[in-house]
This record gives structure tokens, sequence and C-alpha cells, in this order.
């Protein structure tokens, strides 16, 4: 995440991103993947000259970001509140 906050205009593909932070590609996958489900990466696909594709990603922008943070946060104190009803009324 590190990575992408610093190149936040950057569009970048796994291969690129592992081998600049010296990780394993499969570590790579599966963390931009997290990210990504989590809407904090931006996807495109990069065709490729001999066939193929593959697919490049960028940190979608700070506003975004700051309201899915928001959004996660609230649902957190929801919860909690809903926990702490209960618990004061025995249940």
């Amino acid at each position: 995440m590190k990575y992408f906050l610093n190149e936040s205009e950057k569009w970048v593909d796994t291969d690129a991103l592992s081998k600049s932070l010296d990780l394993d590609i499969s570590t790579v996958q599966r963390s931009v993947k997290k990210l990504h489900e989590k809407e904090i990466l931006q996807r495109s696909q990069q065709n490729l000259d001999g066939g193929g594709y593959v697919f490049i990603y960028k940190i979608h922008s700070k506003n975004k970001i700051k309201n899915i943070i928001q959004k996660i946060v609230q649902s957190w104190a929801d919860r909690l509140g809903q926990e702490l009803e209960r618990w004061e009324n025995g249940g």
C-alpha cells in the first residue's frame, strides 16, 4: 500500500511491483487482489502486442479512500454500539 501511496499517479503491474519491492510475485498478487476488492486500488487491462493482457493497478483518489475508511469506522462503531446495548440490557 505504501508503494501506491507514494506513486499515486503511476499505473503498475504486479510483476514490476514484485521486482521493485523485492517480494515474491504471489505475495504481491494476493495483496493487490485484496486492495482491489476493497476498492483501494483501481485496475485496468493492458493488452500486450503479442496477444494476451496484464492487469495494471493504481491507487484511487485520497477522497475515495477517506470515504471507504469512514464507512468502515462507522460500521464498526455501529456494531460496537449494538453490542454495548445488549451487554447493558443483560443479553
